[in-house]
């Protein structure tokens, strides 16, 4: 919309929304019965304060999500593919200039840190190698600054050294979270292919049990294993994808939702756990709207603040991949076309072309608009909420929108997943695998 209709709306346009007798709707049908469930459950939460008291709390903790930083250390000896890691793990090949550098016969000489290249908060550090000339035993844990990290990855091959062991022992000391991933799996696999009499679920089960084995001779320790290969053909048949996902999971509170919403095309569990916290995201905006409800529609007696919603829409459409530079780099490293791609994206936006303009468009088509008055969200809620008319109607708008919102970009993330993956045939021996990732394509080099 340009600008000079920004500044001065059709002051018609909320009473357009109200007349329209039937239009394609955005999302789920919406329901009085359904909003006031789903209120009742946020008056419960209210009881221990004012709406703008939970609502500063609520904008402050949206503030420092912004800028959260997580530290992933990845550690492990030379030649063990630690730097390939890196790149896989962000989702870079290593021919790109931003990779880390592999095959250096020296290795890693000091702890360089990498960032996700869609989530910056995320560093990805490849840390020098314990025991050599540059970082001893008893200087390794001071040097490469352990505390600063938040998730270790100890990435070996087919033989678990004194130095591994070492290493293992000194982040269960510092009480870290700790992975223990097996690298270069698809080498041992070709090589035990031809052994005769060879199963592919007992060498995989051998392997992971002499990984286990290997932390518990070493003091008892434990750890979960992940066996990963990143060359392209085999990544989706280990467990990086796994990984990734159990990350996610297992991190604490306020740094899992970095983790989650880095991810830019995942399984359908971390599908369901990205709507999870968007969600508790969509919450949180609704409750600040509520309580600030400053910016108007015009022409309406009710507050629907329209920048709010504005930064919800980008942030919900960027945490799913929905943007021309995610979309760009998924086509590049899927060998697909973009227009190919963001042909099966039918209801969601993309992050930068959203304007005003289109929330305003969105706002005409969301059955909220369809099934009540203004009048009677606003006085249908008031009750719930305990606030003012515009407050009251400013939650009730944000709420519904940006939830109908997030169902379509729901569907719209498994159509795209769907199409890349039908177009993945895995080995029969691999058929009743779940088909993970395929938002990235890595290369590994040996």
């Amino acid at each position: 919309m340009p600008d000079k209709a920004e500044k001065h709306l059709n002051l018609s346009f909320p009473f357009q929304i109200i007349c329209t007798e039937q239009r394609t709707t955005m999302g789920n049908e919406i329901t009085r019965d359904f909003l006031r469930r789903q209120f009742e459950k946020f008056r419960r939460n209210l009881s221990q304060g004012s709406i703008h008291k939970l609502a500063l709390d609520y904008q402050k903790h949206l503030n420092e999500m912004q800028n959260l930083p997580l530290n992933i250390a990845v550690t492990g000896q030379a030649g063990v593919g630690k730097s390939s890691f890196v790149n896989a793990i962000r989702g870079v090949m290593d021919e790109e200039k931003e990779a880390a550098e592999v095959g250096t016969v020296k290795g890693t000489m000091v702890p360089k840190a990498y960032p996700h290249p869609f989530c910056p908060n995320i560093q990805i550090w490849d840390l020098p190698r314990i025991g050599s000339p540059m970082f001893k035993e008893a200087e390794y844990v001071q040097k490469v600054q352990f505390e600063r990290y938040d998730v270790f990855i100890m990435v070996t091959t087919d033989c678990f050294t004194k130095n591994d062991a070492l290493l293992a022992k000194e982040i269960h000391k510092m009480g870290k979270k700790f992975y223990y991933v097996r690298s270069k799996i698809d080498i041992s696999i070709e090589g035990e292919k031809k052994k005769k009499n060879f199963n592919m679920e007992k060498t995989l089960a051998c392997i992971r049990g002499y990984c286990e084995d290997n932390l518990r001779m070493a003091g008892g320790l434990s750890a979960r294993v992940f066996l990963i290969s990143t060359w392209k053909a085999d990544k989706y048949r280990y467990d990086f994808p796994l990984l990734r996902e159990t990350m996610a999971a297992e991190l604490p509170y306020y740094k899992k939702h970095i983790s989650t919403m880095a991810a830019q095309l995942f399984s359908e569990s971390e599908l369901m756990m990205k709507k999870a916290e968007i969600t508790s995201y969509i919450k949180k905006v609704a409750l600040v709207s509520c309580a600030c409800g400053v910016v108007p529609v015009p022409g309406l007696s009710m507050l629907c603040d329209i920048p709010i919603l504005l930064d919800a829409l980008k942030c919900i459409c960027n945490a799913f991949g929905f943007d021309a530079n995610s979309l760009c780099f998924l086509a590049i490293h899927t060998g697909k076309g973009f227009e190919e791609l963001r042909s099966v994206i039918k209801k969601t936006p993309l992050a930068n072309t959203i304007n005003i303009g289109l929330v305003f468009s969105l706002l005409m088509n969301s059955s909220l608009w369809l099934n009540m008055s203004i009048v009677e969200v606003a006085f249908t809620f008031i009750p719930l909420i305990g606030s003012g008319f515009g407050g009251a109607s400013s939650f009730a708008v944000t709420y519904h929108f940006l939830n109908s919102f997030l169902d379509d970009v729901m569907e719209d993330a498994r159509n795209l997943r769907n199409k890349l993956s039908s177009e993945y045939k895995p080995s029969p021996k691999f058929k009743d695998l779940p088909q993970w990732d395929f938002s990235h394509v890595f290369y590994q080099k040996t």
